[in-house]
């Protein structure tokens, strides 16, 4: 096939490939500076990302060498080095996309915490590593007398030759289609159930509390609710303290049932404004999801679906190609780290602005205070500045539970 292409368009199909490769290459070794130097960047998710990361960089490696390998001979060990590296981790992408998919769905339906995902992490190494590696080493002790080595001359880089062509299908773009279909339905189950339970939120968002909890499964986790009630002292001098304090503190999940304990004058509204807060935090969490599913939807078609085409086309055109398509392939197909890349920094905004600002002004980014924390005032009585005696209750919405503090952000103290 590549005798058909002209040198200027080989030139230009190189280019293309190597450009798009380097926008790749960039975006992995951001994800691995970030994710091994910076705390912030070790969510659940991203360390899947990350792990998927050194594949997309070595499936780079091969990006990069382009033509090199066709112009080198099916029989030298660069092609067939190159033709490895292809068939082990071009698919090894949509694997860790489909492994991603099960955490969230086992993060939604069975409540797996930071340390059960990360029990699961060794199969998900096998399926996207061990077996693609099996069978891309094979092919290197594949040689027969009528259709030659299994690796060769396949337009854009060294991969399966033209001879064996039946076995792109087979052992690549098959495998990886069942993994982007079962990707998407994991997805769009987990979808429904999140946005069923925004729905259930919303219909009771006059009634008394239930126990709905809603959360973003890319970046959930739960909070701890601190009460502190103050209440009026007897003042028996002036030389004891006006009032007293007493702290009361307990970790709740983010649910609806959460009712106070403490009835004054504004439990009401507290209770009115704990309900707002669920429904917001549930649109929160319904928009996070929806944002990067739909990002892993896009990534996934914009990678693939040129691609498969292309090999389609040749499957049933074996003496033509067409140039559009394998244009398009070398443009989508390097792209793969650049997508998980864009993914990574989605679901670390928040960490990635926080890193803008230490790099480039030296200090953390200011953190607002949220306006659902309210304080008052007291003179040497014990009353507000607006007259009223102290007898409410002030909650605010602090840090992570320890027991989910993993499920959001990761261990800190550990990369792998």
């Amino acid at each position: 096939m590549a005798p058909e292409l002209t040198a200027p368009q080989l030139r230009a199909l190189e280019t293309t490939e190597r450009v798009a490769s380097c926008f790749s290459v960039t975006g992995t070794i951001f994800i691995m500076l970030t994710f091994t130097f910076s705390p912030a960047f070790r969510k659940p998710i991203n360390r899947l990302i990350f792990f998927a990361s050194w594949g997309n960089a070595l499936c780079n490696v091969a990006t990069l060498m382009s033509q090199s390998g066709i112009r080198a001979g099916p029989d030298s060990h660069l092609c067939q080095f190159q033709g490895f590296l292809i068939q082990m981790f071009l698919p090894a992408d949509a694997l860790w996309n489909l492994a991603m998919a099960i955490n969230v769905y086992m993060t939604l339906f069975r409540k797996y915490n930071a340390q059960q995902l990360r029990a699961l992490e060794w199969k998900y190494q096998i399926m996207c590593y061990g077996l693609p590696f099996v069978v891309a080493l094979s092919y290197l002790f594949i040689d027969t007398p009528k259709r030659g080595k299994i690796y060769g001359d396949a337009s854009l880089w060294c991969w399966i030759s033209i001879e064996w062509i039946n076995l792109r299908i087979a052992l690549l773009y098959a495998p990886a289609w069942i993994a982007i279909l079962i990707s998407f339905t994991l997805y769009t189950i987990s979808g429904r159930e999140i946005f069923e339970k925004r729905r259930q939120l919303r219909a009771f968002h006059d009634s008394p509390p239930l126990s709905i909890e809603v959360a973003n499964p890319f970046t959930s986790f739960k909070t701890t609710e601190v009460e502190i009630t103050s209440e009026l002292a007897s003042l028996p001098s002036r030389n004891h303290a006006p009032y007293s304090v007493r702290i009361f503190s307990s970790t709740k999940s983010p649910t609806l049932s959460d009712a106070a304990t403490t009835v004054d004058r504004t439990s009401i509204a507290a209770k009115q404004n704990r309900t707002n807060r669920a429904a917001m935090e549930a649109n929160t969490a319904a928009w996070g999801y929806t944002k990067v599913a739909l990002l892993f939807f896009v990534s996934l078609l914009i990678t693939w679906v040129p691609s498969s085409i292309n090999r389609v086309y040749s499957l049933i055109y074996r003496d033509s190609f067409s140039i559009p398509f394998t244009y398009a392939s070398a443009v989508v197909l390097p792209l793969m780290g650049f997508w998980n890349t864009v993914i990574y920094i989605t679901t670390s905004w928040s960490a990635c602005k926080d890193l803008f600002f230490k790099a480039f002004f030296g200090a953390r980014r200011a953190h607002r205070v949220p306006r659902s924390s309210t304080w008052k005032t007291l003179d040497h009585r014990g009353r507000s500045r607006d007259g009223d005696i102290l007898g409410v209750t002030i909650r605010k919405e602090t840090s992570m539970s320890d027991s989910t503090r993993g499920l959001a952000y990761g261990d800190p103290g550990n990369v792998v």
